[in-house]
Parts: structure tokens; sequence; C-alpha cells
């Protein structure tokens, strides 16, 4: 099922030291498809032209150097080599006509082998591709008895041989700021770039620990991250953008 969302963003210098814009597309289904905190492997197509359709339409936002951005972020319900061939070939297409140098796709640690592959083929049109994997922790109990996220044994140095990028989840049931900090270190330490979620509750996933996140929110430690420009700070559910960072598309 295709679901009606939000499917275009500019990140500005408001919320993050790297402007760019943001595009959430339909794959075709998430291989993977048994992580505990995600609900978006749902909003996917049953054909290509169906995914295709709703992609076009994403694509067809996207402005570039018209509003001084270089960069196009690509998300989707589950990894960028579960789009329809044709869709990549759009994005590549839409990168040229737009002025855009970098390309960011974000995937699974399973399909890693796949990365030179698209290298090759946006370089061909002078793009840069960069890697981004959500890891959600390097806690491998979190990760793997309760999120579930098919990381198995797999450490932060074998990640980065193969991805430059990498999310980072906070705020269920479980978590503390002391683990955080712990994961953020690691990021940093092998990453270029760490995009911080803040946990939003889904139908039979965790609990969300509000109690956890306002401790985050009051930390130093908080304070500390939103003056680091390797570090991105998303909050669904910070409506009213009270604590001015960014929101997940």
């Amino acid at each position: 099922m295709i679901y009606d969302l939000v499917r275009y963003q500019l990140v500005d210098e408001k919320t993050s030291s790297l402007k760019r814009e943001n595009v959430l597309l339909v794959s075709l289904g998430c291989s993977w498809g048994k992580c505990a905190f995600c609900d978006y492997q749902d909003d996917k197509a049953s054909t290509v032209l169906e995914s295709d359709a709703v992609n076009k339409k994403a694509l067809a936002q996207v402005k570039g150097r018209e509003v001084g951005s270089f960069t196009l972020e690509v998300t989707c319900s589950a990894s960028y080599t579960e789009l329809p061939f044709t869709t990549i070939n759009y994005i590549r297409e839409v990168c040229r006509e737009k002025g855009i140098d970098t390309v960011i796709l974000e995937g699974h640690y399973i399909f890693r082998d796949a990365n030179p592959f698209f290298t090759d083929f946006f370089r061909q049109y002078g793009i840069k591709t960069i890697f981004r994997c959500g890891v959600e922790t390097f806690d491998e109990h979190i990760r793997e008895d309760i999120l579930h996220k098919g990381l198995p044994g797999v450490t932060p140095e074998q990640i980065a041989r193969h991805f430059s990028w990498i999310n980072i989840m906070f705020g269920m049931e479980g978590q503390t700021t002391a683990q955080l900090e712990k994961d953020i270190a690691t990021g940093l330490k092998y990453f270029d770039r760490v995009n911080l979620s803040i946990y939003t509750t889904v139908k039979n996933g965790p609990a969300r620990d509000s109690a956890a996140i306002k401790t985050f929110y009051d930390s130093a430690f908080y304070r500390d991250l939103t003056q680091n420009p390797a570090i991105d700070i998303y909050d669904e559910w910070d409506d009213a953008n009270e604590h001015k960072v960014g929101h997940d598309i």
C-alpha cells in the first residue's frame, strides 16, 4: 500500500550544517522487513509503474541550484537497491538537470556489495555518491534482540568499509543517555556523519521512553551535539519545533 506522505523536504541551515534536499520514495518492498521500529516498510508499490508514478512526482519537486542546494538525499521504504531501476535512472537525470553533484543513498548493510555499482552509475554523470546505513545502535542486544536489525556480529569497522554516514536512534525503553553517548562516540570515530532520530512509537514496536527523551533534551550532551556539524538530530514529534531540530519526512 502506498501511503499519503510528505515526500519532499528542503533541509536548510537552520537544522543542519549541510543544506540538502530530501525525497521519500516508494520501493517495491523491503527484503529484510523485520525491523521492530519501522513502519515505512508498509509504504510500497506492487508494480514498477506504480512506484515510478509516485517517485517521479516526488523528484519533480527537487530544485537544486534554484535553491542553492547541490546535494540530494534519497530515502525510501526499503533500501536504495530496492527502488526500480527506472527510478534510479530518473534520480540521476534530475541531479544532472538541477545541478546536483552529490546523492545520498540509504540502505541495509546486507546490500553493501552493490555500492560500487551505484557509485559507477552516478559517476558517469560526475555525481558523487554517499552511502548511509541504518545502524540504530551499537548495543548489539538492543539492536538485534529488540530491534531485529539484522546485523549480528557486525562491527563499526566493517560497516565503515562500505558506508560513511549512519543512522542512530534513541528514545525507546531500555535506552539511556549514557548508552547514547557511547553510540555517538563510536559513530563519530568511524563515520563522517551521524543522523540521530528520536524514536517515534510504531504499532507493535518498542515503547517510547518520554522520560529518557526529556533527560536527553535537558542535558549538556544534547547542547553539545547541536553544535557539532557532523550531527543532525530529527524528532518527528517535536511539532512546535521547541528543540529546533529536523523533522523526518
